[in-house]
């Protein structure tokens, strides 16, 4: 039972993140691009204290590592918020994919 729910917690996820990066990149309208900036922002900080609250207390190596790909959404929201230019904007979607790409990958496979 408490496998079938985790299956179904990972496909969730998964399909949140998928469809979340696929906006990210794709979608054309600025308004459009910053919510689902800031939501992915958000699932990536939420993906890294799912990531770091699931290990024991004595993993720390493994707990700071999940915190650093949560760091990363907030390093993500500080480009996006203190660059002005497109360049910039782009750096911090690209910044926030990494975020969400490697909390997942921690999440389930590691």
């Amino acid at each position: 039972m408490a496998l079938g729910l985790l299956l179904v917690l990972f496909m969730v996820m998964s399909i949140i993140s998928v469809m979340g990066l696929v906006f990210l990149f794709l979608l054309k309208g600025e308004k459009g691009q910053k919510a689902v900036f800031y939501f992915m922002a958000v699932w990536g900080m939420v993906i890294a204290w799912m990531t770091a609250d699931s290990y024991p207390t004595n993993y720390i190596k493994e707990q700071l590592i999940a915190w650093a790909f949560g760091a990363l959404a907030v390093i993500a929201l500080l480009v996006q918020i203190c660059g002005k230019s497109e360049r910039s904007f782009l750096t911090a979607k690209v910044l926030v994919a990494a975020s969400v790409v490697l909390g997942m990958v921690a999440l389930f496979v590691i």
